[in-house]
């Protein structure tokens, strides 16, 4: 390997057996719980469910368990990013942004190029966002993604944020992982709260991976915003979050938990999930407080669930809904690819490879 080699070693991060594909089924189960109660108000949950919201699977797109487009595309990108890797390590100048370009195009064609993309689920439509399929279609008629610093459109909504998280893998430099995790996100969304947030996300799941230390985490996303113009109010709404963890009189009724923010929102999004995963050590407890909201409580849902999992949670969640969840099996066995990959002790044999054919493009930083 050349000694520039990118990435975490995480074969020297005990959190990662458990974090990794907590990460990934976190955010599946939340997001699945939270597209079972996206239309209703909280009154009705809280009716239906209970305080804490559903804690079982309901068929929701065919049946119980069914991933959310944000999921789908958070997994994608993770696939993508392991191939930028496997590129990365044939000496290649690699830009991980223009693979995950590769894997949302091939989310939307439904090609089902590599080990991963084979599993149908990942191509079922599942509520997808507008904004991002009109990127998508946009970047297969021209070649381009929006930028920073040429936005395709002015959109702040929250679909941006999980798929960032992929970032997290790239660098040990919560400098690089911010910057990539918000490029990833400009690339269909373009206002500065979307994009923001969206680096933010990613550092807090690179700091997870390392300490499982969510408030840190949340303090580090918040450093790295200050570097950024415009990072006020993405910084204002996570400092709300931590003051909020030491407040005496803690409250999480639904009324509470809306006023971080608008769900729909990449800030707001954020926020909500922020403030019900360092809430409590019970993962149901964590999404019922994420999703008992008006507004996209998928969203809400699967980013809580992802803070949740990532944070060392992957032991603690529930196991029938572990064995349940769409696609439970193949996220553990590309957690474990993940790792073998970022790791000095990567696979080589030809299986791997045809497992993540990265592409034949060399990199052109268009999307930079």
């Amino acid at each position: 390997m050349p000694e520039w080699k990118i990435g975490l070693d995480l074969k020297q991060l005990g959190a990662v057996d458990i974090g990794l594909p907590g990460w990934m089924r976190g955010a599946a189960i939340g997001g699945a719980l939270g597209a079972s109660v996206r239309f209703n108000t909280p009154a009705d949950i809280v009716k239906r469910y209970g305080p804490h919201g559903p804690m079982q699977f309901i068929d929701v797109f065919g049946k119980p368990g069914a991933i959310t487009s944000d999921t789908q595309l958070m997994l994608l990108a993770l696939d993508g990013i392991v191939r930028a890797h496997v590129r990365a390590t044939w000496y290649e100048r690699t830009d991980p942004v223009n693979e995950v370009a590769l894997g949302m195009r091939r989310w939307l064609v439904m090609e089902q190029d590599g080990w991963f993309p084979r599993a149908n689920e990942l191509f079922e439509r599942r509520w997808a966002d507008r904004t991002t399929v009109e990127a998508i279609r946009h970047y297969m008629r021209t070649g381009t993604f929006g930028t920073i610093d040429k936005p395709l459109n002015d959109s702040q909504g929250s679909s941006a944020l999980l798929r960032a998280g992929g970032a997290a893998l790239w660098s040990t430099d919560l400098h690089e992982v911010f910057e990539i995790g918000a490029r990833i996100a400009a690339m269909t969304h373009g206002h500065p709260n979307a994009y923001l947030a969206a680096g933010a996300y990613a550092v807090m799941i690179q700091y997870c991976l390392r300490t499982r230390n969510l408030i840190r985490a949340i303090d580090a996303a918040r450093d790295e915003l200050t570097r950024w113009k415009g990072h006020e109010p993405v910084h204002e709404a996570l400092t709300r979050v931590v003051d909020a963890q030491f407040d005496p009189a803690k409250k999480f009724d639904p009324a509470t938990m809306e006023s971080f923010g608008d769900s729909t929102t990449a800030i707001g999004a954020l926020a909500i999930a922020a403030r019900a995963a360092i809430s409590e050590h019970r993962f149901e407890y964590v999404v019922g407080r994420a999703i008992t909201i008006a507004g996209d409580s998928a969203a809400t849902g699967a980013l809580a669930g992802s803070l949740y999992g990532i944070a060392g949670g992957g032991n603690y969640l529930p196991e029938e809904l572990v064995a349940e969840v769409e696609l439970s099996e193949r996220m553990g066995t590309l957690a474990y690819q993940i790792r073998r990959e970022f790791s000095d002790e990567p696979l080589y044999s030809e299986e791997f490879f045809s497992w993540f054919p990265f592409s034949q493009r060399r990199w052109s930083g268009h999307l930079g």
